[in-house]
């Protein structure tokens, strides 16, 4: 086979691949995964870091009575408990931006002002639902963590009414 006869049937082949991606919904795939690949991770790109290095502590939040029994959030509010501390985290950025100070260093003081806006938050949507909420509600934040081959709940109050 001549070099010329070559470089013509890879051109072929090339071409009826082309022709493929073209129409082929593979193509927007494959091209979202080269991007995200280059792109690394800016938004709304990701190489998902999130899954090479979990970290062995997870928080949940939860919302509970005056005396700690916790309350069915979303039946009451529409807001998951999840979705708490998405709110929590979005606060805490904007603040943290504002005063310009690493999160950690808020005060408890500082916490518990970012709980009851949330709780004040919960209870608006609670309104909005015709739902009643009790007098004295708190805000129960948890971490799930993996010591010495036993799981370990820790949990305490970040804001009480």
């Amino acid at each position: 086979m001549s070099v010329t006869a070559s470089t013509s049937s890879h051109a072929s082949i090339l071409s009826k691949i082309w022709e493929f991606l073209k129409i082929s919904p593979l193509s927007t795939l494959l091209i979202y995964c080269l991007l995200s690949v280059m792109i690394r991770e800016n938004y709304p790109f990701s190489n998902f870091p999130m899954y090479s290095n979990p970290s062995p502590e997870r928080m949940y939040y939860a919302l509970a009575d005056g005396d700690g029994k916790v309350l069915p959030i979303a039946t009451l509010t529409g807001i998951t408990s999840p979705k708490i501390g998405k709110i929590y985290r979005k606060i805490v950025d904007e603040r943290s931006r504002k005063l310009n100070i690493n999160p950690s260093k808020f005060t408890p003081e500082q916490v518990e002002a970012i709980g009851l806006e949330i709780l004040q938050q919960l209870r608006h949507e609670a309104e909005t639902k015709k739902q009643t909420l009790p007098p004295k509600l708190q805000i129960i934040k948890t971490y799930i963590s993996y010591k010495d081959g036993q799981i370990v709940e820790t949990s305490n109050s970040i804001a009480k009414e």
